[in-house]
């Protein structure tokens, strides 16, 4: 678990529910669960916007939980209670990347080619994040994420569980649209191609990825990532040839 601290002043308000007043009676006016959400959601990525920040530009080891709380206004303790670790803080973007590319899946029609439509789920996310047009994905941020993970051996290490949990998410949803469990052979003969193709086409481009203008880097790794997929289609799916015996 994170460190912690006894809050007082302004980080104790930090601590108390989210979207409450001082003395307010809660009972009699509640906070709509909707509000209280976005409310958290907020403060998550303000976390992981500072910490991201910080440790991007002193080094990871050099930033305290400490310093990350007092950026971003809230206490250790309510560190404490979004992230189990300061390197979950660090890697949020990838939790936030892999939820966004399964909703985005679980909205698409079912064609009978999930591993397309994978594909089509991962452009529109890539675009969201180029756009700006989703608050919970930046490009910038994973350019920082990458940086902090390789000088980082407990962010790199850490990275791992976190790219399971991803895994997790999308299998989860193609589950659904295949009728079948997460851990079918199909799911993860679909989830595992996909993987492929995305480390094949960031190891392509792994320069102007991490480093540059965001846009710019987000543009490359989409067309990396599209050569990648489709040199895998020209090379691996065509119709197996008629065995002549």
């Amino acid at each position: 678990m994170l460190e912690s601290s006894t809050s007082t002043g302004a980080s104790a308000a930090a601590d108390a529910p989210v979207g409450a007043e001082p003395n307010q009676d809660h009972t009699a006016n509640p906070v709509p669960a909707g509000l209280r959400e976005r409310k958290k959601q907020q403060t998550r990525l303000r976390i992981i916007e500072v910490g991201l920040d910080l440790c991007d530009a002193h080094g990871f080891d050099a930033t305290t939980v400490e310093q990350i709380a007092n950026a971003a206004d809230v206490s250790p303790r309510t560190i404490n209670r979004y992230f189990d670790s300061k390197e979950d803080i660090i890697l949020g973007p990838i939790k936030d990347f892999g939820r966004t590319v399964a909703e985005t899946l679980r909205g698409l029609p079912v064609t009978g080619n999930e591993l397309r439509a994978l594909r089509e789920a991962f452009l529109r996310t890539i675009d969201q994040a180029i756009d700006g047009n989703d608050r919970l994905l930046s490009f910038r941020q994973f350019q920082q994420m990458q940086r902090i993970l390789r000088s980082s051996p407990s962010v790199s290490a850490r990275s791992l569980e976190h790219a399971d949990n991803k895994t997790a998410a999308i299998a989860e949803v193609l589950a659904e649209r295949l009728h079948t469990e997460p851990d079918a052979l199909q799911v993860r003969l679909i989830v595992g191609t996909w993987q492929l193709i995305g480390q094949l086409g960031m190891e392509c481009s792994v320069d102007i990825f991490d480093e540059g203008d965001p846009a710019a880097a987000a543009l490359a790794g989409r067309t990396a990532f599209l050569s990648t997929f489709d040199e895998f289609v020209r090379i691996c799916c065509v119709p197996l040839a008629t065995e002549t015996r």
